[in-house]
């Protein structure tokens, strides 16, 4: 069944159009139907939590949550490489994998699950970047070059190791309190647009976490330039963004 929904979703005319490389699904897993609603929705970027549980990569947001059939393998690895191996990924361009567990244990796991398919990633020029508990920064050499990771604000990132950071997220709430319904304060917007200047000048892009959920919220953040605008709602943020500029 799977199968053919993925069939399906990649015949679509909406893939190839580049309107929602912007769109990331937070906490994807949590949807109904986890990677297919997103990618059907044309998002350009996906983010999925993972524990290491006994040599597996189980997916959850809370340890109460885990379950052994709900594996990172077959919740997502799978899908990804059937949508790359079709030729027809569209917008969809980049997986967020949230380590929950600790890098010693998680990062072995999960070169181990993607090395098979690092060929596959690579033509396709498709991004794997790796968050939440990672390895420190002077070990990133340590990793191939198909995994990235993402930074922090915090973090010096030596020239050499560039390449390993395409990607910086910070919590939105680090630069003031909004609400997303009524206009951004100018201090808090010139914060954000100095913090995102200079993320782009050091040739990464942003992500922000902790946002408000409104279309007041994506078209702000849209302007200040920030580059992957994350939602629970996918449907709302899909709709939005295939009718902004």
């Amino acid at each position: 069944m799977k199968k053919l929904l993925l069939f399906l979703l990649i015949s679509s005319p909406l893939f190839g159009q580049n309107l929602l490389t912007k769109a990331h699904a937070h906490n994807d897993y949590e949807h109904e139907r986890p990677f297919y609603e997103a990618f059907s929705l044309g998002f350009g970027s996906i983010e999925v939590d993972v524990y290491a549980v006994n040599g597996q990569l189980l997916v959850a947001h809370d340890v109460k949550d885990l379950k052994a059939t709900r594996t990172f393998q077959n919740l997502y690895l799978d899908p990804l490489v059937r949508v790359l191996e079709s030729g027809k990924a569209g917008n969809f361009h980049q997986l967020l994998i949230d380590s929950k567990t600790s890098a010693d244990s998680t990062m072995p796991l999960l070169v181990k699950a993607i090395e098979p398919y690092k060929d596959l990633l690579l033509k396709n020029k498709f991004r794997i970047v790796i968050s939440g508990n990672r390895p420190t920064v002077s070990d990133y050499v340590k990793f191939p070059a198909w995994l990235t990771f993402d930074g922090r604000s915090n973090e010096e990132v030596p020239s050499f190791l560039a390449s390993h950071v395409v990607l910086e997220s910070e919590a939105f709430y680090k630069f003031g309190i909004w609400n997303g319904i009524s206009p951004m304060t100018p201090a808090v917007r010139l914060k954000l647009k100095t913090y995102v200047d200079k993320v782009h000048a050091a040739g990464r892009v942003v992500r922000l976490w902790a946002t408000p959920e409104s279309l007041m919220a994506y078209q702000t953040l849209l302007d200040l330039g920030v580059d992957y605008i994350g939602t629970d709602q996918l449907v709302a943020l899909a709709e939005y963004l295939k009718v902004s500029r």
